[in-house]
């Protein structure tokens, strides 16, 4: 009865799950495994079905890259002839995807992988990354349609943007080329790229009030605008199933869409995912498109400020405003243009606070644009995030001012907050995973620097972590490294932080620790809820466990110890292995 129920778990399981032999030659090395089982997940995740590969070896009858398959296979011989289990994380280039793989030994011969998706956490940091990076620059849409078919899933994805009276669009980049693709452009006698499309209203009909539009075939998307007999030859050609509109829309303003095409059998992947996508597109193109307008019309835009559904302010050269537009007015929520006038944007306390005074002051010194975020509290109690491009102004050769266009970010702020929280929590544990080593962590130790703070790095082994895997089982185990975190972060501050650096291996981050005495309390408080009594259920029968669990911390503090994330981690992990050679189960504090 358990063993069915542990089998229909592993088949409706979101996690790609396999179950290999070995093969070994007559020297007894590994040279290639072949698959006995794999879940439906395994199916979705990697395309490939369980028909096509059960009883098949890997390298020789499924991989296509031989070479990286053989890579697989060294690390799981590895794995065999040590009895360790393997974790690793890869790139399957041949199906476009990021892997975390786990992998341990099952009886003799034979071994289980497990497959965690990591494609479109990796894929959305890249991309809110390169719109960070290229905000305000020339827009490459050949970039922003690559990234739609990543992360949809498409076999061919198409960009078009709308005129601004929304009555014609243009196809400005297509991806997927391919000679079926060519040959589809030969049967409707023109060229996709640079294509101009009328208005259709049966489309805009079909679509209207969804941003994601899924048609099961072509012809229910093209309608009468492509005769039939063509459609059919264009689905047959390019083996297109179902076809998706997915709108790009800023402020409920349609800015274009995206036409997504599917393999028969495949469909839209990641649907909340590719909306994220949208949004975050939408912002991009508008706000970009705004900055280049800025730059060569920037006496249009003060004429028309007045009316901008954006915050505008002038100054001068000593920071008193000249002018400030009713938007501007809305967003500080200040009660008269009046009262607005009296804070001066050089002087003003809170302005200097946020940087947002020394930035104008650059501005007007240097003679060039500035954008810069800031959070803000105005004078009446508002509260939020602000995004300001500072433009001098110039008159006969010197700078008398500075038109700032302002723009309340709040929101959008949460959004960004968001995704970044998804792209720099471990899945697992729900503790910060390694890319906070590069981001967050660093900007705390800025922050410590700056207000001349005492700080303390903490790293964590967990104490023979690898027997508790072997004598109860990885849930067991996860589940241990689960109870571990969530009690750390009971214990942190705002400012504090946990970082899961490696399988068992914690980074424990004391913003301000005020001195080296509370430290010692501190890390002595958190190593005695780490290293206490667990009671924790089995994972397969539902019994409870009792483990005694236990841990070995190695510290350093900054400033004393170094100023950067390499150089405290390193004294940390000095201190850990004095702990380590010991005996373990201790913490070590260099007062």
């Amino acid at each position: 009865m358990t063993s069915g129920i542990y089998e229909e778990a592993v088949r409706n399981s979101a996690c790609a799950f396999a179950y290999h032999e070995a093969v070994f030659d007559e020297n007894g090395r590994m040279i290639d495994y072949v698959f006995l089982d794999a879940n439906p997940s395994f199916e979705e995740m990697t395309g490939l079905k369980k028909e096509q590969i059960l009883h098949r070896r890997f390298v020789r009858d499924i991989a296509r890259d031989k070479a990286h398959a053989r890579e697989w296979v060294r690390r799981y011989e590895e794995m065999m002839i040590h009895g360790i289990p393997a974790e690793f994380e890869e790139y399957a280039e041949e199906f476009n995807r990021n892997y975390l793989v786990r992998a341990y030994v099952q009886g003799k011969g034979r071994f289980v992988t497990l497959f965690l998706n990591r494609t479109f956490e990796k894929k959305m940091q890249e991309i809110a990354q390169y719109f960070i990076d290229n905000m305000g620059e020339r827009i490459d849409y050949d970039i922003l349609v690559r990234f739609a078919h990543e992360v949809s899933g498409a076999q061919y994805a198409v960009l078009n943007l709308f005129e601004p009276d929304g009555r014609q669009f243009t196809t400005v980049a297509l991806y997927g080329q391919s000679k079926a693709f060519e040959e589809a452009t030969r049967l409707l006698g023109f060229d996709f790229s640079g294509k101009k499309w009328r208005y259709d209203p049966v489309r805009e009909a079909k679509t209207k009030d969804q941003d994601i539009t899924c048609f099961e075939t072509l012809w229910d998307l093209t309608g009468d605008v492509i005769p039939e007999v063509l459609v059919r030859q264009l689905t047959k050609l390019l083996n297109v199933g179902q076809v998706v509109v997915a709108k790009v829309e800023k402020g409920g303003k349609r800015i274009g869409d995206f036409t997504l095409f599917f393999k028969k059998g495949c469909h839209l992947l990641n649907r909340d995912l590719v909306r994220l996508y949208l949004a975050q597109l939408g912002l991009f193109i508008e706000k970009t498109r705004l900055e280049q307008s800025l730059i060569a019309s920037q006496k249009r835009f003060y004429i028309l400020a007045e009316h901008a559904p954006i915050g505008f302010v002038a100054c001068d050269p000593d920071g008193a405003i000249t002018y400030a537009n009713k938007r501007l007015l809305e967003i500080l929520d200040s009660p008269s243009y009046e009262a607005t006038r009296q804070i001066n944007l050089l002087t003003y306390p809170p302005l200097q606070t946020t940087g947002f005074s020394g930035q104008l002051r650059t501005c007007l010194a240097e003679g060039r644009m500035i954008m810069h975020e800031m959070p803000y509290q105005s004078l009446w109690g508002k509260e939020g995030w602000l995004r300001v491009y500072l433009t001098p102004i110039r008159e006969t050769g010197s700078v008398s001012g500075a038109n700032i266009i302002v723009e309340d970010i709040t929101e959008n702020k949460k959004s960004e907050d968001e995704l970044r929280e998804k792209v720099y929590r471990d899945s697992l544990t729900g503790a910060y995973n390694r890319y906070a080593l590069e981001s967050i962590l660093p900007d705390r130790l800025r922050m410590a620097g700056e207000k001349d703070r005492i700080s303390c790095v903490a790293v964590v082994d967990v104490d023979d972590f690898k027997k508790i895997n072997d004598t109860y089982g990885h849930r067991v185990g996860d589940s241990v490294l689960k109870h571990l975190a969530s009690r750390v972060k009971r214990e942190l501050r705002v400012e504090d932080l946990i970082i899961r650096t490696g399988g068992d291996e914690f980074l424990i981050y004391f913003h301000d620790i005020g001195n080296k005495k509370n430290a010692e309390m501190v890390v002595k408080r958190i190593f005695g809820k780490i290293s206490a009594r667990y009671r924790l259920g089995d994972g397969f029968q539902g019994k409870l466990l009792d483990l005694d669990v236990g841990c070995s911390i190695g510290t350093a503090f900054f400033p004393r110890d170094g100023a950067t994330v390499e150089t405290l981690t390193a004294k940390a992990d000095e201190a850990l292995y004095r702990v380590k050679n010991g005996g373990k189960a201790d913490y070590h504090i260099k007062l």
